[in-house]
């Protein structure tokens, strides 16, 4: 094979492993993302006790945790909006490089595939 034709293979094959490391580290984002509201019944008790009036806490105090619920909210969702965008990216870059190497598989001459399950043609 020449040259060329290698690098049609070689090229896109690289690419979409580069794309299946980018796919995997956007689902540990996510799985960090999901597993950062484990603490969300905690923090419903905590607010349920202050609204049954076990707990007290000043006007200050309260619009302040208001203030950083409001805040991890924006975050969470420029989070959430950033992995999708990430996952669309990757898999419109698998869609081309998959086009490429399906062009690439084509273009390599019949006689130098594999032959399973025949003699070699002598």
């Amino acid at each position: 094979m020449r040259l060329d034709r290698k690098l049609l293979l070689i090229a896109p094959t690289i690419v979409l492993f580069c794309v299946a490391a980018g796919l995997v580290y956007a689902a540990m984002q996510l799985h960090v993302l999901e597993s950062l509201g484990d603490s969300w019944n905690d923090r419903s008790s905590f607010i349920a006790s202050v609204e049954s009036g076990e707990k007290k806490i000043e006007t200050r105090q309260a619009v302040t945790m208001l203030r950083y619920s409001l805040d991890v909210e924006a975050k969470r969702t420029t989070a959430i909006t950033a992995s999708r965008d990430l996952l669309v990216v990757l898999s419109i870059i698998a869609g081309v490089s998959c086009v490429v190497l399906g062009i690439g598989v084509r273009g390599v001459p019949r006689e130098h595939w594999p032959r399973f399950g025949r003699a070699p043609a002598e």
